[in-house]
């Protein structure tokens, strides 16, 4: 990220940037109340995105997540939500003092998070159908795309709302080559950050709502809560050219997938190296092929490698794996450049067994989120933490789940999940 990867041909300004930097003036309207060149931008987003409506977001899908989960589940509310969500939703369960039901991804044995079950979803309402709204991750920052259409379907079957945080999925609905949007499948509300896979500055986002089950007038006063009163002009506007390119992005995004699947091909011919895809594990409903995961087996040392030896500097790698994100803003150097740094790597690092992991953890709660923040705490090494509070959120960033929350017990099991150096990090424990 950002997905107009310093492009300037897809992402530039023709002025100095400080002379845009303006505030709600007249002619420049107002993001808390748009009724001028912002709301257009707004409708032109629905049209694009085919939603009902759409509200520009300039501090990034966090806000837009706290937003929909507050405007959906009242004060001590509950609601599922798939447990590798990003932190910004349990921001929002901490807000809003709500009770939330965990789904559990299957765990690969990379330590990668599957898809959400529509099993789940069903036995999670079975067991509590006061439940008011479904919160779901798809694709995942690995790609991977959960049945949205069918969690959606039974969702709906309660009464309740859907809503998808598709922070990676922005792309999606601009070729057939990636899989079903969300807000194509069902979803009342779905919040897509533009900076991670389109050409659009860090920060700006989008919140989409379908259908007339959200309460729009609630939703846009939380917005407003939420996000800046004073948001950036320059931000606002590099949406403005982003839904400019997509009115006119498909010869772009063909171009894209083309060459983003010979690259894909050309990897899978490597010796020693795996490409995750739709293949990769039981029960992944889609794949998202924007995202080149890589197996390996020392997949932090390869990353060094790439950005010492090559320049090549990745989304992220993990103990098992690294993760290139494309764009249609990359370029065919880059491809070829990566293609070439990963063909000479295959000679030294080999995709060998792993440390099964077969269980996503799931740590007991002592108390509340809200509870445990206020209580007093000290700041001690994660190594020495196995049977205490956790007071902060333990959550390796990217991508910034929480493998624990403040109020649950530091078990082993959360231990021997986190990356391979990380219980050298100190974190806060409830005294």
């Amino acid at each position: 990220m950002p997905g107009h990867k310093r492009n300037p041909q897809l992402l530039s300004f023709d002025t100095d940037p400080v002379s845009i930097d303006v505030t709600e003036l007249p002619g420049t309207d107002n993001l808390q109340n748009p009724t001028g060149i912002l709301r257009d931008n707004e409708k032109r987003a629905a049209r694009i995105f085919d939603s009902d409506e759409s509200f520009m977001l300039a501090n990034g899908s966090t806000g837009g997540i706290i937003a929909a989960i507050l405007s959906s589940v009242s004060e001590e509310g509950t609601l599922i939500m798939s447990r590798n969500s990003h932190m910004s939703a349990y921001s929002a369960v901490c807000l809003g003092n709500i009770r939330p039901i965990y789904l559990y991804p299957k765990i690969s044995e990379d330590k990668i998070p599957g898809a959400i079950s529509p099993g789940d979803v069903k036995k999670a309402f079975d067991l509590n159908p006061q439940a008011k709204a479904v919160f779901i991750t798809s694709p995942t920052y690995e790609g991977i795309v959960s049945d949205i259409a069918a969690i959606a379907k039974i969702t709906h079957e309660h009464n309740a709302l859907l809503i998808v945080d598709e922070a990676h999925g922005a792309h999606l609905k601009f070729h057939n080559a990636f899989p079903k949007s969300a807000l194509d499948s069902g979803a009342d509300i779905v919040i897509q950050s533009l900076h991670k896979t389109l050409p659009s500055l860090t920060q700006s986002a989008l919140l989409h709502i379908k259908g007339n089950r959200c309460n729009k007038r609630l939703l846009r006063q939380f917005l407003n809560m939420i996000n800046s009163s004073s948001p950036s002009y320059i931000l606002l506007s590099s949406i403005g050219q982003c839904l400019e390119f997509l009115e006119n992005c498909e010869d772009a995004f063909n171009k894209y997938v083309k060459k983003l699947k010979a690259t894909r091909d050309a990897i899978r011919a490597l010796n020693n190296f795996i490409l995750i895809d739709e293949n990769y594990m039981e029960g992944l409903f889609a794949y998202d092929i924007s995202k080149l995961v890589i197996l390996t087996n020392d997949g932090n040392a390869l990353d060094n490698s790439l950005r010492k030896n090559y320049n090549l500097q990745m989304e992220t790698s993990g103990d098992y794996h690294i993760l290139a994100m494309t764009s249609a803003a990359d370029t065919d150097e880059g491809f070829d450049r990566l293609l070439s740094a990963l063909s000479e790597a295959d000679k030294f690092y080999k995709n060998t067994d792993k440390n099964l992991c077969p269980e996503y953890p799931k740590p007991v709660a002592i108390m509340t989120i809200r509870e445990a923040l206020y209580k007093p705490a000290e700041k001690i090494r994660l190594s020495e933490a196995a049977g205490r509070i956790a007071a902060e959120n333990i959550a390796p960033y990217p991508p910034g789940v929480p493998v624990c929350l403040p109020g649950e017990l530091i078990s082993s099991d959360v231990l021997a999940f986190l990356p391979k150096d990380y219980a050298l990090k100190e974190v806060n424990v409830i005294i």
